[in-house]
């Protein structure tokens, strides 16, 4: 059995609650799986080392600007110190798991482009040195052997916006982590914080193409009895300042009137799976994604889902999640109030979360990477 070794970019091994992380974690857990495969998972030098799956190298990569400047660290990291570690290890092919592959190297690259918001939405275009680093990856980009997505919608962004063939471009799905599972709200957490017998969850960013005024607006139109007996309950934070990327939820709120049926907690992601399986349904407005794993990670604990009829959200429900259009007010009121009243829906909505949810697993994800992998190494025949 020829072996093949795949270098790595490791850079979000330390931060498996954030998307590429996620990402990184589950593919590389089931790609160390596959018994061709010999994997090294490079890291910053001081990131915190997470234990990695059996049969993963993990290295170590130094920067003069640890320390010293984290934008430095992380460009020359992906620019400099992954490609020339690849090539001393005598590296078949570099993966690099977000839009950030090297402008060169010497190793065949092949880069997963999770999305292109940057490019397409002006809120997250960010300041001039934000822009010169996205410019930079979007040539770079031009050099990987191929590219792969994590959805259609994406992959068809790829070929109208970096003008690359969609020959060249291979999508792989995600999948849930397999700890959302159906479970119980542990008493402690529930009074902890003060979460409701029954609920509407959301949780997920708070930046501006979450579009939670939306939400927020379809609830303040429900019948208040409604709203008392299904207050909806708002995992997560901001995680910035700036108006125009993060609005004013707590401001939006308040002029609604709905404070006293409006619960906003922070808890860890371990209990994420026991407030997506308390909850009477899931709500995903977001307008775009490049994939969109909350309404997955819903479903595969058992929860109805409605979610936005928009990007990529589609392919990841399927006709398991009542959709609405994402900024359809009315639409989204009325879809709220079907699911709270409906038990013979939601029963029925739940059912095909949780089938669908099991059509999306990592050793599927692993396997059509190793796809990609090969032929990105003109090796099709070894498949």
């Amino acid at each position: 059995m020829t072996q093949t070794h795949i270098a790595i970019n490791g850079f979000f091994w330390d931060k498996p609650t954030v998307g590429v992380g996620q990402y990184l974690h589950g593919l590389v857990a089931a790609l160390a799986a596959l018994p061709d495969l010999t994997l090294t998972l490079y890291i910053p030098a001081d990131a915190t080392p997470l234990p990695v799956p059996a049969g993963v190298t993990l290295t170590k990569l130094r920067s003069p600007f640890a320390g010293r400047s984290t934008n430095m660290q992380k460009v020359v990291f992906e620019q400099l110190s992954v490609p020339a570690a690849a090539r001393l290890d005598k590296a078949d092919l570099i993966h690099v798991p977000y839009f950030a592959p090297p402008l060169s190297s010497r190793v065949p690259v092949v880069t997963t482009i999770p999305d292109l918001i940057p490019l397409t939405r002006s809120a997250y275009r960010g300041s001039l040195k934000i822009r010169a680093y996205t410019a930079l990856v979007r040539r770079a980009a031009q050099h990987s052997v191929r590219l792969i997505t994590i959805s259609q919608a994406v992959a068809q962004q790829v070929t109208t916006i970096l003008g690359r063939p969609s020959s060249s471009i291979d999508v792989t799905y995600l999948a849930a982590d397999p700890m959302y599972k159906p479970t119980d709200v542990p008493d402690a957490l529930r009074a902890a914080a003060e979460i409701p017998a029954q609920y509407v969850y959301y949780v997920g960013g708070y930046d501006e193409r979450k579009n939670i005024p939306t939400l927020l607006r379809a609830y303040a139109a429900l019948p208040e009895a409604l709203r008392t007996q299904y207050p909806l309950v708002l995992a997560g934070k901001a995680a910035g300042t700036n108006p125009l990327l993060f609005p004013d939820i707590d401001s939006l709120i308040t002029q609604l009137g709905i404070g006293s049926t409006v619960r906003r907690i922070d808890v860890p992601r371990a209990d994420n799976p026991a407030l997506y399986s308390g909850a009477t349904c899931f709500v995903y407005p977001s307008c775009d994604e490049g994939f969109g794993l909350p309404p997955l990670e819903a479903m595969a604990c058992g929860t109805a889902v409605i979610a936005a009829r928009a990007a990529s959200i589609p392919e990841v429900v399927g006709d398991a999640a009542h959709m609405v259009d994402p900024f359809d007010v009315a639409g989204w009121t009325a879809a709220l109030h079907a699911l709270l009243t409906d038990n013979d829906l939601r029963n029925q909505l739940q059912r095909a979360g949780t089938e669908r949810a099991g059509q999306f697993t990592y050793g599927q994800t692993a396997a059509a990477t190793r796809a990609v992998y090969l032929r990105a190494l003109g090796r099709e025949g070894d498949a």
